[in-house]
């Protein structure tokens, strides 16, 4: 973690999140927790007014206490209430635990494997997020501390096979950007045969739809049916974050009953989704719409790489 994350303004800590070279979330920090850089990137736990606690990797928020559930919610849930029996799921990082608990809160899920290459990450949630990590313990769920992209590579190769993964990976930088390519995806659709769904998360639509489309347009290479979906996640780039979902069988965007009895089941127990929300996930701003079409998306300053690239 760069020392310059943590700064003195006026009396008081602030946390720097440098979503872009030239735009910053800003938090005020009462407490630090914890400050270490692990083999695989670097981590902050803090308490911020406002946020509750926060966790940083690599220098980028990943966990609030605030927005967390907006997050785990929306990567998990459409995939599982679209999915007719998703008996044997798996997570590729989300070591913090929160999609795990969101993918148990399912009874028809029998196996839940959770694979994260930073140790530190899962005992920090242990000790920092327990509302996020109270399902690491979880009978159904199996716990490994290794590298996702291996044991994608090696279960396909085995024969192994999963009813739904979930990619719930930091941005496509440093360990993650492996996480992101072709050769991943292609082992996950070996893995999930033609009824099975994959969704990663697909980063931020308002400052790098090129990394959305990317993903959107590699999936579509691979599945026969790929949609993109949008949920609030107030803590991260733009506020507004992209997952796609990718299956040979499934369209997600037909499938899910918004009123239907696994729907009802689960609602009790949400913070931020429910059935009507998760169906209207799928309609899509015109710019990236068209994005996805391959048509110029709107003179919108592109601050992926640089400010003075345009999203056209």
């Amino acid at each position: 973690m760069p020392a310059e994350s943590f700064v003195q303004v006026n009396g008081k800590t602030r946390y720097f999140d440098p979503w872009l070279r030239d735009t910053h979330l800003t938090f005020t920090v009462t407490h630090i927790h914890e400050r270490l850089q692990t083999p695989f990137q670097s981590i902050d736990v803090f308490e911020a007014q406002g946020w509750g606690t926060v966790l940083a990797l690599g220098g980028v928020t990943n966990v609030t206490d605030r927005d967390e559930s907006g997050y785990h919610e929306m990567l998990a849930h459409p995939a599982l209430l679209a999915h007719p029996a998703p008996k044997r799921v798996l997570i590729i990082g989300g070591g913090d635990g929160g999609t795990l608990r969101e993918v148990l809160r399912h009874p028809v899920v029998e196996l839940a494997v959770l694979v994260d290459i930073d140790g530190e990450v899962i005992r920090c949630a242990r000790q920092y997020f327990p509302q996020c990590a109270v399902a690491l313990d979880d009978p159904r769920a199996q716990v490994i501390v290794g590298d996702g992209l291996a044991y994608v590579e090696q279960a396909a190769a085995a024969g192994g096979q999963f009813d739904v993964i979930l990619v719930d990976s930091t941005d496509p930088v440093d360990a993650a950007v492996e996480l992101f390519t072709e050769k991943f995806y292609r082992h996950c659709a070996t893995l999930l045969g033609d009824g099975g769904i994959l969704v990663p998360q697909s980063d931020s639509p308002t400052f790098y739809l090129d990394r959305v489309a990317g993903v959107y347009h590699t999936l579509s290479e691979i599945f026969s049916n790929t949609r993109l979906y949008l949920g609030q996640v107030t803590a991260y780039p733009g506020g507004v974050w992209a997952y796609t979902a990718a299956s040979q069988t499934i369209d997600l965007a037909t499938s899910i009953e918004p009123q239907g009895a696994r729907v009802r089941q689960l609602e009790p127990d949400l913070r931020y989704a429910n059935g009507p929300f998760i169906a209207a996930a799928f309609a899509l701003p015109t710019y990236v719409q068209r994005r996805l079409q391959g048509l110029p998306a709107a003179a919108l300053p592109s601050l992926a790489d640089d400010p003075a690239d345009f999203d056209v």
